[in-house]
C-alpha cells in the first residue's frame, strides 16, 4: 500500500505573515483612534481575524505532520481540513462585521481625518500585499492555507477600498462612499468563504474527490482481466492531496498468486489513473448486495 506524499509547506513564510498582520492591527487601531476613522478600526479587526486565521493554519499544519499512533491510525492529516473549516467560518464572521459597519455608516457617515487615514491604510495595504506574496505559492498546496490566503487577499482589497474611499472623501466630502465600497469587499469575502466551506464540508462528509467519477472508476476496474464485478466501492479523502478507496472484487482467479497479481494491477490503475494511493481490497467469489447501487 503506497501513500501520496504531502507537498512541503514553508512555515517561515506563515510566521512572517503573522508578524506583519499583528503589526498592521496595532498601526490601524492607533491610526483609527487618532483620525476618528471607524473604517480603519474595522479594518484592524479584520486584520486581527486574519491573524487568528494564520495562527489556526500554523497550528493545524504542525499537528498534521505528527506521526500516526494507536489512537489516530491515519495520522493527523485531517487537522489541516479542520483548520480550513474554522477559517471559512472566520470569513463569514468577518463578512458579517463588514456588513454591520457598512449599514451603520450608510445612515450616519462620520467626518474623518482623511490624510492620516490614507497614510495608515497605505501601510496596511503594503503589509497585506507582502503577506499575499509570501503565501501565494503555498496556498496552492494546502486547502487550509488557501483559506488563510483568502483572508489576506480580502484584506488587501479592503485596504484598497479604504484608500479609494479616503481619496474620494478627501476631495469631495462624500463620506457615504466608504460603506458603499465596503459592501464590495463583503461580496468578495462571501465568494471565497462559500467556495472553501463547500470543499471542506465535502471532505469532512467523506465525499468522493471532485476529480473522480465513481461510475467511471467502477467501469475502468471491471475492464481489467479476471475482474468480474466491482461493488461496495467507496472513495474519500483525508485532505485534498490524499485519497483512499475500499472495494469488493469478484474475481475469476484460480490461485492465491493470481489474486495477488490482480491486486497489484488494481492498485496500479488506481494510483496512476485516479491518484488513489491507499486502497483496501476484499476479494469475493460472488456478488453481495450494495445499498449504494454499485452492484451488478
Amino acid at each position: 500500500m503506497s501513500h501520496h506524499n504531502q507537498q512541503e509547506l514553508n512555515p517561515r513564510n506563515l510566521l512572517i505573515a503573522i508578524f506583519l498582520n499583528l503589526s498592521i492591527v496595532v498601526v490601524e487601531v492607533v491610526g483609527g483612534i487618532l483620525s476618528g476613522s471607524l473604517a480603519l478600526v474595522a479594518d484592524a479587526l479584520h486584520n486581527l481575524g486574519d491573524t487568528a486565521s494564520l495562527l489556526v493554519s500554523l497550528y493545524s499544519f504542525r499537528v498534521s505532520n505528527r506521526q500516526r499512533d494507536e489512537k489516530k491510525t491515519y495520522g493527523y492529516r485531517r487537522a489541516e481540513v479542520l483548520g480550513a473549516f474554522v477559517n471559512s467560518l472566520l470569513i463569514f464572521i468577518t463578512a458579517a462585521f463588514i456588513l454591520v459597519g457598512a449599514i451603520e455608516r450608510l445612515f450616519s457617515p462620520p467626518p474623518i481625518a482623511t490624510g492620516l487615514l490614507l497614510l495608515v491604510a497605505t501601510v496596511g495595504l503594503l503589509g497585506n500585499f507582502f503577506s499575499v506574496l509570501l503565501l501565494s505559492r503555498d496556498a496552492k498546496k494546502s486547502i487550509n492555507l488557501e483559506a488563510s490566503f483568502w483572508h489576506i487577499l480580502i484584506d488587501t482589497f479592503s485596504s484598497l477600498v479604504v484608500i479609494g474611499g479616503g481619496l474620494i472623501m478627501r476631495f469631495t466630502g462624500w463620506y457615504v462612499v466608504d460603506p458603499i465600497l465596503s459592501i464590495g469587499v463583503l461580496v468578495l469575502a462571501l465568494r471565497g468563504g462559500v467556495r472553501i466551506f463547500r470543499r471542506v464540508t465535502h471532505i469532512l462528509m467523506q465525499g468522493a474527490p471532485p476529480h473522480i467519477d465513481l461510475l467511471q472508476l467502477k467501469q475502468r476496474l471491471e475492464e481489467i482481466k479476471q475482474v468480474e464485478n466491482i461493488h461496495h466501492l467507496h472513495v474519500w479523502s483525508l485532505n485534498e492531496q490524499e485519497h483512499l478507496a475500499e472495494l469488493h472484487v469478484v474475481a475469476s482467479c484460480q490461485s492465491v498468486s493470481e489474486l495477488d497479481e490482480l491486486r497489484k494491477t488494481i492498485q496500479s490503475v488506481l494510483e496512476q489513473e485516479f491518484h488513489i494511493f491507499h486502497t483496501t481490497i476484499q476479494f469475493e467469489s460472488r456478488v453481495c448486495s450494495d445499498s449504494l447501487g454499485f452492484s451488478v
